[in-house]
Formats: structure tokens, C-alpha cells, sequence
């Protein structure tokens, strides 16, 4: 009985834990997977730079500033303003609905 209890518990912890990633459309991209990062439905990114923003972040701590991710490898100046990475409560996330926040790529 114990056990099932416990199983129980971290089911719903999983599950509330996953749930903080995405919220409303929102993305966090301090806690999405590279799964949830791919499969943002407004944006196209590729497996490939899902993963690296996640080894990027593991390895470096979370995302302070939404220019961070530009060093991350494989994101470009243009790829980070089709994301429009915008800080919202104190994360950095990918918001379907926020207003374009970073000044275009002059080149």
C-alpha cells in the first residue's frame, strides 16, 4: 500500500513539474525538456538545438536574460528573434502572445 502511495505522489509531482513548463502556451525555457522545446507548436526547433539549449542550461544554470541563448551553440541572431524569448516572473520563456522584444539582426 505504502508503495503504491508513493508511486502515486511522484506520478503527480512528475506531472505538476512538467505542467510548470508549459502554461497557457507559455514555454519556460529554464525548465521545458528538449521534447517540450521541440514540440513548441508556433516555432519550428529543431531536436538538434532543443537538446543543446537543455545541455546549455544544465550545464550553465538557468537563462537570467533572453540574450543568453545566444550562447547557447547552434542559435543564430535570427533563430533567437523567430523565438522572442521574453522574461516573464522572473524566467525566461516563449510566449505565443508577447510583443516582439528583441531589436532586429542589423545584417
Amino acid at each position: 500500500m505504502k508503495k503504491i502511495v508513493l508511486t502515486l505522489c511522484i506520478v503527480v509531482m512528475v506531472a505538476l513539474a512538467g505542467g510548470m513548463a508549459w502554461a497557457g502556451g507559455i514555454v519556460s525555457f529554464n525548465k521545458a525538456t528538449a521534447e517540450e522545446l521541440a514540440a513548441i507548436e508556433d516555432v519550428s526547433i529543431p531536436a538538434d538545438l532543443a537538446k543543446a539549449i537543455v545541455e546549455y542550461r544544465t550545464a550553465n544554470g538557468p537563462f537570467k536574460e533572453p540574450t543568453d541563448l545566444l550562447k547557447v551553440p547552434g542559435m543564430t541572431q535570427d533563430f533567437i528573434e523567430e523565438l522572442n524569448p521574453v522574461e516573464k516572473d522572473g524566467d525566461i520563456v516563449f510566449d505565443p502572445d508577447a510583443e516582439p522584444a528583441l531589436a532586429p539582426s542589423k545584417c
